[in-house]
């Protein structure tokens, strides 16, 4: 890949930068900026005419690493990327959203901002302060970055007319002190809370034994040829209760996991000096959601789709143009990529992505081996492809890297299978389920941070090929798929990775295979999916774990309608 002899855009002027900027290549050798790529009209080269050029948006990451490396040199700085928070400076230098032009002093129209959601007013301390959610409070900014303005546009810009405007800056003064008193009091309203559950569940053992007694009690008025029957019940009832006891058990062994983790952490921080990198769990969100749909069909386009589960609609977007059947598929946040495959006999290598952001479909550096019948999923912002089949069962691993677009070999499994599912939960990545050309496979297989290789960690209890899975709350959901050629399920479990112990879990109303189960922090959704004919399934099922059943809900938007509105994507 050849190097541009600029750090600016030959059509904006404007230099390159991490963000909106990025530099673009093109077969020609020439770079412009990502901003202006989406911009064109055409795919042609403003400089030297090629057609079909810029085609297909390649970021020239040779280009940015030389950028940053310079920045390092002028700042004193290292080459890795400081984030905003540790950095605030850096907080009020980038792109002016309406004028394009860098600035090292940008601002936020505060009338503006409490407009858009970026900032509320703070009764209390009788300011404007930032709308932090999830306590993520490095997106929050990077948010209100995106809507800050450069000073001579604060000035002229007749839509800011006798706004007040902020650096930007002035923000990240005061979050420090709101972090602390949000999580202490997030931590007395968990404190009380745990203490109003003992409470309750202590009292309703006691209810429920007492009533069970009662019960038991109830067998001089039987025959003698009736209490045989009745002491079954008893005893039936009796494992109930004790399956019961067995999940509160389960809980006090996870508190005393919980217990060691936390006191090894502060010991490290007590030690170094400084926070413990590894964040343990995930925020689930209720953001949008791309689904692909994976009915088997060479012959039939592949559909991308968005769900919404706050209003509950399913917009269709398009169709991806190449054929393929039996390919993985895995989103992560706006980008959703379908890997491997099988087409006229040929195990597929190619990878295909879309972005629901910049609504842009592009092919993706192709993987090291073609794979049919795979499994995907993302951890630590890194796709990891598991298994599949070749005309042999696999276990090699590819990772890939969304940032710089390149694979490279991850840690082999220890068993081969195809039709696995790849979740990452609680901070760890887990490869569940699937077949292995003799029997469904039982074992569990979890990637040891230390060793960098994946080792086998549980058992699953009730194997199954082709099904849905998501973390929800700490836990692992396992839905659907089939347990033989002919058999497609609608029972779903769930796993505990702490104490290593399974859950039934309420049903769903449909037998689905190759379907998206997805968390938000109150539901998890089965979305689409096939049947046992392979039919498509339109409906989409939501779990309440507060009701413990599934309901199918309706879907506003165009699912109707969708056959007669699709477009390429």
């Amino acid at each position: 890949m050849s190097i541009v002899n600029t750090t600016e855009c030959i059509i904006c002027y404007n230099e390159y930068d991490t963000e909106s900027r990025k530099p673009c290549i093109g077969t020609c050798g020439h770079s412009i900026c990502e901003n202006c790529k989406h911009q064109m009209v055409s795919s042609k080269c403003p400089q030297c005419n090629r057609e079909e050029a810029f085609a297909i948006t390649t970021i020239n990451y040779q280009v940015l690493e030389l950028i940053k490396h310079f920045k390092s040199l002028k700042t004193g700085e290292s080459s890795n990327q400081i984030s905003i928070l540790e950095n605030p400076k850096g907080l009020d230098e980038g792109v002016c959203c309406e004028c394009t032009l860098r600035s090292r002093k940008l601002r936020l129209c505060i009338t503006c901002a409490v407009q858009q959601g970026v900032l509320r007013h703070d009764d209390n301390k009788k300011e404007f302060v930032l709308n932090v959610e999830n306590n993520d409070i490095e997106a929050a900014l990077q948010k209100a970055k995106k809507i800050a303005i450069c000073g001579d546009c604060a000035l002229d810009g007749v839509q800011h007319e006798g706004h007040r405007t902020m650096q930007l800056a002035v923000l990240k003064n005061s979050l420090e002190d709101r972090a602390h008193t949000t999580v202490e009091e997030k931590m007395n309203a968990m404190r009380d809370r745990a203490e109003a559950i003992c409470k309750l569940l202590s009292g309703k053992f006691v209810e429920t034994i007492d009533a069970l007694e009662t019960y038991f009690k109830q067998y001089p008025v039987l025959p003698n040829t009736e209490r045989k029957i009745h002491f079954n019940n008893i005893e039936a009832s009796i494992e109930k209760i004790n399956d019961t006891i067995c999940l509160a058990e389960d809980t006090v062994k996870r508190l005393d996991i919980l217990n060691v983790e936390f006191g090894d952490h502060a010991k490290l921080v007590k030690s170094n000096v400084k926070a413990v990198s590894k964040a343990i769990s995930m925020f689930a969100s209720l953001d949008p959601v791309l689904v692909a749909d994976r009915k088997q069909s060479p012959r039939e386009p592949l559909l991308i789709g968005v769900f919404n589960p706050v209003d509950n609609a399913w917009t269709p977007v398009g169709r991806m143009p190449n054929p393929k059947s039996n390919y993985a598929v895995a989103s992560n946040k706006s980008q959703i990529f379908i890997v491997g495959g099988m087409n006229n006999g040929t195990w597929l290598q190619s990878v295909e992505m879309y972005d629901r952001e910049k609504n842009l479909r592009r092919d993706c550096n192709r993987m090291k081996r073609g794979r049919t019948r795979t499994s995907a999923g993302f951890h630590n912002s890194k796709l990891y492809v598991a298994g599949g089949y070749d005309s042999t069962y696999m276990n090699s691993v590819e990772i890939f890297d969304p940032e710089h677009g390149d694979w490279k070999d991850g840690p082999t499994l220890q068993r081969a299978r195809a039709d696995a599912a790849v979740v990452s939960c609680n901070g760890e990545l887990f490869v569940l389920g699937g077949f292995n050309g003799k029997e469904y496979e039982e074992k569990i297989e979890r990637m040891n941070d230390t060793t960098q290789k994946f080792e086998i960690f549980a058992e699953m209890h009730g194997s199954r090929a082709g099904f849905a899975a998501c973390a929800f709350r700490g836990r692992i959901y396992v839905a659907g798929g089939w347990s033989n050629s002919s058999n497609t399920l609608r029972s779903v479990r769930s796993f505990d990775p702490m104490t290593k112990s399974w859950r039934d879990e309420p049903s769903l109303n449909k037998d689905r295979k190759y379907f998206t189960l997805h968390a938000t922090i109150k539901a998890i959704y089965a979305i689409r999916g096939c049947a046992d004919s392979w039919s498509l399934i339109n409906e989409v099922e939501r779990f309440d774990p507060d009701k413990g059943s599934w309901e199918i809900i309706s879907c506003s938007g165009s699912m109707q309608q969708q056959n007669s509105n699709e477009q390429s994507t």
